[in-house]
């Protein structure tokens, strides 16, 4: 049987790709367009590590922390929907990075039942991001 879904679970995954020296900041589960991922933040680079539809690794994304311009975290647009759709939607975040280069990347991160704090893990992303990049845009 898989391994359930939880906080551990990803800082281990992640683990895997860390350089020397090197200290993961925060994690946390979402998607990247119709790919799921585990996001980490390192005090070098932002880690995107797509997952399989069985939670398996499947390929690594690295974005140097030089190499991002602009960050923000977006709230959803709520247009009159049902309590219950309301209620879905509140938990969830985007965090949008634009790099120098000019790729814009939007990862969706909501809140898992199994994962405590992955709620908050796109504001603790941006506020480590607007520590340690000079010059960061966004907000």
């Amino acid at each position: 049987m898989a391994e359930k879904l939880s906080l551990e679970k990803i800082q281990r995954e992640l683990g895997k790709y860390l350089q020397e020296g090197e200290n993961l900041l925060a994690c946390g589960y979402g998607s990247y367009g119709f790919k799921t991922c585990y996001l980490g933040l390192t005090d070098r680079r932002l880690l995107v590590n797509e997952r399989t539809l069985k939670d398996e690794d499947k390929a690594l994304e690295e974005i140097p922390l030089a190499d991002i311009a602009e960050a923000r975290v977006k709230k959803p647009f709520f247009l009159p929907l049902d309590q219950f759709l309301l209620g879905l939607l509140m938990k969830l975040r985007y965090l949008e990075i634009k790099t120098h280069s000019g790729r814009r990347l939007t990862f969706t991160l909501q809140r898992q039942p199994l994962v405590k704090g992955n709620e908050t893990v796109a504001e603790r992303i941006l506020a480590e991001l607007q520590t340690r990049v000079p010059g960061l845009m966004g907000s």
